[in-house]
């Protein structure tokens, strides 16, 4: 199993993960380490960091956020995919490392899973790992100003749970631990006027 690409599963729907898992299974090449019905679920096991994550995107929608690698706290080098299940365009992905269709053959399937690993490792060697996403400077703002888990999380319909994890992809990116440097950043960056306080 060393050497094949590692997929985590997270669907609902035991016939669509069964067969979605049946077809990834047999290109060879890849292999479904773990299949979860739920995040929650996907969050409270040991899963390792899998190379792809596919997912039923209206999970995320229903945990109020928009994106999705925050929501599951993966590393940059893991692409998530998401399974579309209608006529949506590619721009209902745009937060996604790629979408693989309920009617795609398997070669697209292949194509489009073997594209989004590429994208993730092309963006992981080209993007500067201190910059830091929209949403992140969003929270930086937020922080800076003083405000608590809570009222962010409730600003910005997030979870708890999520505005933590974005607290702490912010303060890994940027090297930076306490509420003072992390608002003298800001301030510095033009996130945030000197007046607002």
């Amino acid at each position: 199993m060393s050497g094949k690409i590692k997929i985590t599963i997270i669907e609902p729907s035991e016939i669509v993960s069964t067969g979605l898992k049946r077809i990834i299974e047999s290109y060879g090449s890849f292999s479904v380490a773990k299949t979860f019905c739920t995040i929650q679920e996907y969050c409270e096991m040991p899963n390792g960091n899998p190379d792809i994550i596919i997912i039923n995107p209206m999970l995320v929608i229903d945990n109020g956020c928009s994106e999705p690698k925050s929501l599951l706290q993966t590393n940059d080098s893991t692409a998530v995919v998401a399974i579309n299940y209608g006529p949506y365009d590619e721009d209902a992905f745009r937060d996604y490392d790629g979408y693989i269709s309920i009617f795609n053959t398997r070669e697209q399937i292949e194509k489009r899973l073997s594209t989004a690993l590429k994208n993730t490792s092309d963006k992981e060697t080209d993007d500067n790992s201190n910059e830091l996403s929209v949403r992140e400077r969003e929270i930086l703002t937020a922080v800076a100003k003083g405000k608590t888990n809570k009222e962010i999380a409730d600003e910005f319909n997030l979870s708890i749970h999520t505005v933590i994890s974005h607290r702490k992809n912010i303060s890994h990116k940027l090297g930076i631990n306490s509420i003072a440097g992390l608002t003298i950043y800001a301030v510095m960056n033009k996130l945030l006027d000197v007046d607002d306080f």
